[in-house]
């Protein structure tokens, strides 16, 4: 097990269960190593799990099954603690995965406790997101009512590991954001620098609000953390936001350089949309991009220089597989290279087709690297290369966290979404979100 405390490490998690997590080597293409139990791994060592049941998580009462969704992570200022923020299908659960007394040191995960979904009976409770601003985090449900859940994070420093089920391991939420209508969303993004934050798939009691189209954008000020305030809108027919990415653009388009930039992936859409959401009272449309085979927009992050907007597209595969002579379409994981210099007029500046099997879902941009969750293929790391005309994407690590379905993960059933879900590069460890557990 490396101990290298400048290796970057991620969580993950998947729609049916562990967090995991990882360390990735920073050399590039890794040599293979034998992890947990993952024996399909290059590059990265397995360093701890929590299963569902050691999270706390519930099987639903109406699909009788457990899942994990999207994931983040924070450090302590006051500790150097790291934690592990997860969206259940039980509600949000809180893991340590590392100790600050001892950076850099590989960790046994500890389960802290979990803030409880409002309603176990839904489908909607399949997805959670969740992001973090200064010491809370922010975290939001297609549960309808359950409102932007807020929770402050230093509750965390000191708290011993508890017994999942027991009275100790429910944590309460210490404010929730349910004005203007506010009904659920499918994502948040958070702008540190400007205290913003934005519900991404947004949807308001009907009658509350005429003007707002669902799936729309509801952006917030965060100035007082507990009680945040409607500033502004993306609204629209054509707006079927699914995620979002929130930048002060710093990139090679001179007359956009300082603005607060927000990159839009917007589903069944089929496009890219880029905004200037400096006035979050009026943003501005600066380009909406389309791409050969698109099916549905999904998630995507900014290069650290601005340059390009790297994204994938949660369906494409799919019908590459039902429709093989379109030359449009993929039959295995494709990620796209969208080139920002001209933020009013992008374009594509390349692809990279996994050698695995699967769908990709979220991905993170960290330094020269893609973190990307891949569901039946587990997490894969890519990295970004310069070329003379641009950047390319070759793979330079995997795990496999799904290693019981190896010949089943196109058929298009259920178990192909089975996997990581989400990804978190944290300062030493890669979190994953597979469906079924959690892994460092």
């Amino acid at each position: 097990m490396k101990t290298q405390t400048n290796d970057p490490a991620i969580l993950g998690h998947s729609g049916g269960g562990d967090l995991e997590v990882k360390r990735v080597p920073q050399t590039g293409k890794g040599m293979p190593s034998v992890a947990g139990p993952f024996p399909d791994t290059v590059g990265m060592d397995f360093l701890g799990q929590l299963t569902n049941e050691q999270l706390g998580v519930d099987r639903l009462i109406w699909s009788g099954a457990a899942f994990l969704s999207d994931i983040w992570g924070w450090t302590s200022p006051d500790t150097g603690d790291e934690y592990a923020l997860i969206g259940t299908s039980s509600g949000v659960a809180f893991a340590r995965i590392t100790d600050g007394s001892d950076p850099g040191a590989a960790k046994a995960p500890e389960f802290l406790g979990m803030i409880p979904t409002t309603d176990t009976q839904t489908q909607r409770n399949w997805w959670w997101d969740l992001r973090t601003y200064r010491h809370y985090v922010y975290y939001v449900t297609e549960v309808n009512g359950a409102g932007v859940a807020i929770f402050d994070l230093r509750k965390l420093d000191g708290r011993s590991a508890v017994e999942p089920g027991t009275e100790a391991a429910y944590l309460e939420a210490d404010a929730r954001y349910n004005a203007g209508g506010y009904l659920r969303a499918h994502n948040i993004a958070i702008h540190e620098a400007s205290g913003s934050a934005y519900l991404i798939g947004a949807s308001k009691i009907d009658g509350a609000d005429p003007t707002f189209t669902d799936d729309g954008v509801i952006i917030l000020d965060l100035s007082n953390p507990l009680a945040p305030v409607e500033v502004g809108t993306i609204i629209g027919d054509d707006i079927d936001s699914h995620d979002m990415q929130v930048v002060t653009y710093n990139g090679p388009d001179a007359k956009h350089v300082g603005k607060r930039i927000g990159f839009i992936s917007n589903g069944e859409a089929l496009d890219v949309r880029i905004y200037d959401v400096t006035n979050p009272a009026a943003p501005v449309l600066l380009s909406a991009t389309h791409y050969p085979g698109a099916s549905f927009t999904h998630q995507g992050w900014p290069t650290e220089d601005h340059r390009f907007f790297i994204f994938g597209d949660e369906e494409d595969e799919l019908f590459g597989l039902q429709d093989p002579r379109n030359p449009d379409l993929p039959d295995t994981a494709r990620t796209y290279i969208l080139d920002i210099s001209n933020l009013e007029a992008p374009a594509l500046g390349g692809t990279f087709d996994s050698p695995a099997a699967s769908i990709d879902h979220n991905l993170f941009v960290k330094g020269d690297k893609v973190y990307q969750a891949h569901y039946t293929a587990g997490i894969r790391v890519l990295d970004i290369m310069p070329t003379a005309t641009g950047i390319s994407l070759s793979e330079g690590g995997h795990m496999d966290t799904e290693p019981r379905l190896p010949n089943n993960n196109m058929n298009y059933n259920f178990n192909i979404f089975a996997g990581p879900w989400g990804v978190f590069p944290s300062s030493g460890a890669v979190r994953s979100s597979p469906a079924t557990a959690s892994t460092v």
